[in-house]
């Protein structure tokens, strides 16, 4: 009997193994040997497949509910399937301009384009569309101010340099004058210009510190102003949108205890922004920009029936934030994983065009 080549004999295993994935993503059903002999197209004899698909079991690609049911891929399975298409991104033309159109509308402001991400996301992919923004702390600033809201409030106003924009009522220890707020608002644009956010007190109290006693109320207004943007900046935003795709997908994620925890998770968010801050901190060690964590591989038992792809966004050289899409084991992961890179590459494109803007405005004052 002609012994084939051990390259031959993977190269088998490799072809009937993305056929079994791609199948079951297409129809969930469970792969027979029968069913592969007929549709399959792989040349092969019955006792060959069968063969094959035992050791492709044996060795964690494939699981059998019981002996006479089909197969179905496993997280290794699905896992060895979407190397394999690592690079085959397909995105239709159309949908891409369709994307496109969307990012044309004027949005002026970081928050804004992070939740509008989200929502196209989820409505492109038929999934859960999620979105983590930047790090505040690690934010430059761009202007800090008050607006006077008459008596002892005033209305906080933080717009960093990607284009964050938070604003917040605050009640001061006591009524400030026109002119105190003025002469501060002054003071911290001229100072803390270009200044992390979480650098900002201590810069901005050592400078008061020196300075004259007549501005002693100026300097407790300025400390509470500072304090208010420690608070304020603090948890991270994380936009999510899209549950009731899940909800539309049930079966495909188990049964209903197994949707029921999904649906928990994506509504309480905070474990949702670890998991996305742990794609931040992996950035450096990951080559590909968008990664794909199937079942357990996300880290959230409540995820195990499902694949997270994710695409880490920056600004310049700077890492900013992480978007992406939660779906079916069973999504088209070249589609998906063409979208959340599309998506990725057009928020990084606003984020620029905001950057020439703002230097084209300041060299034409």
């Amino acid at each position: 009997m002609r012994q084939l080549k051990p390259e031959v004999v993977q190269e088998r295993k490799r072809h009937l193994l993305q056929w079994i994935v791609h199948y079951f993503i297409k129809t969930s059903k469970p792969v027979s040997s029968q069913l592969i002999a007929s549709e399959a197209g792989l040349d092969l004899s019955s006792a060959t497949i069968r063969s094959i698909l035992q050791e492709l079991e044996e060795d964690g690609f494939l699981h059998q509910a019981h002996t006479s049911a089909g197969r179905e891929p496993t997280d290794k399975g699905y896992r060895f399937f979407v190397d394999y298409l690592s690079g085959v991104q397909r995105l239709a033309a159309s949908e891409k301009e369709s994307i496109e159109e969307q990012y044309k509308s004027r949005i002026e402001e970081l928050d804004t384009l992070l939740s509008e991400t989200s929502r196209l996301l989820s409505r492109v992919s038929h999934g859960a569309g999620i979105v983590l923004s930047p790090h505040m702390g690690r934010q430059s600033i761009k202007r800090l101010e008050l607006l006077p809201l008459g008596g002892r409030n005033v209305l906080g106003v933080l717009i960093t340099d990607s284009g964050l924009v938070r604003h917040w009522p605050i009640q001061l220890g006591f009524p400030p004058s026109a002119r105190q707020v003025n002469m501060l608002n002054r003071f911290l644009n001229e100072n803390i210009r270009g200044v992390p956010v979480d650098k900002a007190q201590t810069m901005v109290m050592a400078k008061l510190s020196q300075m004259e006693r007549e501005f002693s109320e100026l300097t407790s207004l300025a400390g509470e102003l500072l304090i208010e943007v420690g608070r304020v900046t603090s948890p991270e935003a994380i936009y999510v949108e899209g549950a009731d795709n899940i909800l539309s997908q049930a079966e495909q994620f188990g049964d209903l205890k197994t949707v029921q925890s999904l649906m928990r998770v994506i509504g309480e968010k905070d474990r949702l922004a670890v998991m996305l801050e742990k794609e931040l901190e992996d950035d450096a060690a990951l080559p590909s920009r968008v990664r794909v964590r199937i079942g357990a591989e996300s880290g959230l038992p409540e995820l195990r029936n499902a694949s997270v792809i994710t695409h880490v966004y920056r600004h310049g050289d700077r890492v900013l934030g992480v978007l992406g899409v939660i779906g079916s084991k069973r999504m088209e992961y070249s589609r998906m994983i063409g979208l959340v890179d599309f998506v990725g590459r057009l928020v990084e494109s606003r984020l620029n065009e905001w950057d020439a803007v703002t230097h084209g405005l300041e060299k034409s004052k």
